[in-house]
């Protein structure tokens, strides 16, 4: 039974604490934050799997994706039953990680049966290099004990590279020094995005199941063929939800972290980031070395937008987890493609503890990773302060609201009876 449990962290619980929490918020009404008497707020629903998912979404080869889907913090909580043992996901980007990997680990586990696998296992154990990897650290087991959800804050690494995007204290991204000195993290990281998943993933199973194939690649001299195995489903291959998916698998495959932490650095520095703010992100361990590049592509694809470093210090200073990485990837993804497809957009600035963008027409924008939003007390609070942001010279009144899954028929109404245009799906993922 493999579980993977990732609960909602402090980037959201900071946000409810200050009172200025996403349109989408669950939140306890007290009686003076209700702004109109007896306001009828939603219940936040228990949703289909069935009503909900594409139908490759919700079953294939080896998953099924089980039908009770609980929503709060704006994340649809998703439990899927697979060949594999049972996982957890919270929220549409990462239900279509799992997904994936589930796909992967299957693929995986079809190579280790072949005669080819076997007979490059036993060419490895016979290498001079069996040694060295024998001495290496396990990357694997030290993953599984990491604390998770409001306990696990490690924004702090050391000074040097060794620790960056690490999912535990001292230990490198890619396993030990000696396992990348050897070349073993090369050819693990681009089995890896051969097969459409996360080279830093933290799914133990997927890590273990790669590591044996990259061995028996690396040292047992095999060439696979993963691109001839099967697989099924069509949850989608890309990493993340980014329009810049394509560069980003390109990278991933060639760089290192330590390379990867140096362009991000460049990137950061010319897009306005302090390097002080820049350092600082980049040594939040809630970031992986491939969800940090992902938030930097996504940044300097908004060419031209003012004041993205305040996204850039947001990240660094309130994310604690991986969910919270997600939400500022794709959030990130949301601006970008809004700015070069639908509205194009002046500068970036903070709405209490959320992002928020400014038009070049004075439009304010509400762009947000969100799976599921409802009319809820902290929706109607939040809407008087957008309204409020929004009434400042030399922004005009208008609102857009652009959320990547789900809005309630409720809350649309309640936002458009203010004046305030939504849209829902702009990155829909796994939805219908």
């Amino acid at each position: 039974m493999q579980g993977m449990k990732i609960e909602r962290t402090t980037i959201f619980a900071l946000m409810i604490t200050l009172g200025v929490m996403l349109p989408v918020a669950a939140q306890t009404p007290q009686p003076s934050a209700i702004p109109r008497a007896q306001a009828a707020f939603e219940e936040l629903p228990v949703l289909n799997a069935s009503d909900i998912l594409r139908p490759d979404v919700l079953t294939g080869p080896h998953h099924k994706v089980r039908e009770e889907v609980p929503t709060y913090s704006g994340a649809n909580q998703f439990t899927i039953d697979s060949d594999f043992g049972v996982f957890e996901a919270e929220g549409n980007e990462m239900l279509l990680r799992r997904i994936n990997e589930i796909n992967a680990i299957a693929r995986l586990k079809e190579v280790s049966r072949t005669d080819e696998f076997k007979e490059a296992l036993g060419k490895a154990a016979r290498s001079p290099m069996a040694a060295a990897k024998a001495i290496g650290n396990d990357p694997v087991r030290t993953i599984t004990n990491v604390p998770k959800g409001l306990m696990k804050f490690m924004g702090r690494v050391g000074e040097n590279v060794k620790g960056i995007g690490a999912k535990h204290e001292g230990k490198d991204a890619e396993g030990s020094q000696l396992q990348q000195a050897i070349g073993f993290s090369d050819a693990k990281r681009k089995v890896a995005i051969s097969l459409g998943v996360d080279p830093y993933s933290t799914n133990t199973m997927l890590q273990h199941e790669l590591d044996g194939i990259a061995w028996a690649s690396f040292a047992g001299g095999a060439a696979f063929s993963l691109a001839t195995l099967p697989i099924g489903g069509a949850a989608g291959t890309a990493l993340t939800v980014t329009e810049v998916s394509g560069d980003l698998n390109d990278i991933l495959k060639e760089k290192s972290p330590t390379d990867l932490r140096m362009m991000n650095r460049r990137a950061l520095v010319d897009m306005g980031a302090t390097e002080k703010e820049a350092d600082r992100f980049l040594n939040n361990n809630a970031f992986s070395p491939s969800a940090q590049t992902a938030f930097v592509l996504n940044l300097k694809s908004m060419k031209g937008v003012a004041n993205r470093r305040v996204f850039v210090r947001l990240a660094a200073d309130t994310s604690s987890s991986e969910t919270d990485a997600i939400f500022c990837v794709q959030t990130a993804a949301l601006m970008s493609k809004l700015n070069n497809e639908q509205i194009p957009l002046s500068r970036l600035e903070l709405l209490g503890e959320f992002p928020i963008c400014v038009a070049k027409d004075g439009t304010t924008v509400v762009a947000l990773q969100w799976d599921y939003a409802a009319w809820t007390p902290g929706a109607a609070r939040v809407s008087d302060e957008v309204e409020k942001f929004a009434s400042k010279p030399p922004r005009n009144k208008r609102v857009l609201v652009a959320l990547s899954g789900q809005v309630s028929p409720r809350l649309r109404q309640e936002l458009e009876a203010r004046g305030q245009v939504v849209k829902d799906r702009v990155a829909p993922g796994p939805l219908k």
